[in-house]
């Protein structure tokens, strides 16, 4: 079984065929701490962990070991919609980020 930090690096180059730094931008984080996690250096905040799955387009429990699939019944739906309702949802999605970020201020 792969390790998360394993995981996080098939995905990163393998899924969305990304650079380190490339990750690191659109994730909006420090390139090291990418680098850390997929090392098994370090590990993410819960906060980030979601972030993660997202990103990758996979599950927190994929992420953790929890589950062997990728992808949950609920994205293998998802990404069977016709592009617009996935834009739509992602809005949402940041949305409700964005809002529950402002909360906490």
């Amino acid at each position: 079984m792969m390790s998360f930090g394993e995981k996080l690096k098939s995905l990163r180059v393998d899924v969305k065929r990304l650079t380190l730094a490339e990750a690191a931008n659109q994730l909006n984080v420090p390139r090291s701490n990418l680098n850390n996690w997929e090392r098994g250096i370090a590990k993410p905040s819960l906060e980030t962990l979601g972030k993660l799955a997202i990103f990758y387009n996979t599950t927190v429990d994929y992420l953790v070991g929890l589950d062997k699939n990728r992808q949950s019944e609920t994205m293998v739906l998802y990404e069977a919609l016709p592009e617009i309702y996935r834009e739509r949802i992602d809005d949402l999605v940041r949305d409700y980020t964005e809002l529950a970020r402002l909360k906490k201020l």
